[in-house]
């Protein structure tokens, strides 16, 4: 308890940072008009739903570990919880290198639905869209980053 400030301070400025990215993106896109006088670039609320894809394959190749990992040992776990012996039951585990496989797989379409969609909701130029497909890009890195980790 005695840094917890420092902690706290440092979670939100972390948990923050992927709700900066796509404001950051949106604010350049807004700059953009404003010195080029270009189209006028749709609202951020509208724009956000092209990033959900990404959150959802981000959700989903965190998960792939748990459900190939753990999961195919789901039968002793449960016999032993009940104390009965678990020798004997099937044991289906997925090698890492398959789950590895699996969670960047996932996050690149994640990746590339996220930036598929954004497009279709935006109806505006890929250049006029582009700081949102930079920072869709960004993100996917920094999911890959922290789920598969190289």
């Amino acid at each position: 308890m005695s840094q917890f400030w420092t902690h706290g301070l440092l979670s939100v400025t972390v948990l923050s940072l992927p709700a900066i990215v796509p404001l950051l993106a949106q604010g350049i896109m807004v700059g953009f008009y404003q010195v080029k006088e270009t189209r006028k670039p749709s609202y951020f609320v509208k724009l956000a739903y092209g990033y959900l894809p990404l959150v959802l394959a981000g959700n989903l190749a965190h998960y792939w570990r748990l459900g190939l990992g753990e999961g195919g040992r789901i039968l002793p776990v449960m016999f032993a919880t009940f104390g009965l012996s678990g020798e004997g039951l099937p044991v289906l585990v997925a090698h890492p290198a398959v789950i590895a496989f699996l969670q960047g797989t996932t996050l690149i379409s994640g990746v590339l639905l996220s930036l598929f969609l954004t497009q279709k909701i935006g109806r505006q130029p890929f250049s006029l869209l582009l700081p949102h497909h930079v920072s869709t890009i960004v993100l996917g890195i920094s999911l890959w980053w922290i789920i598969v980790g190289f």
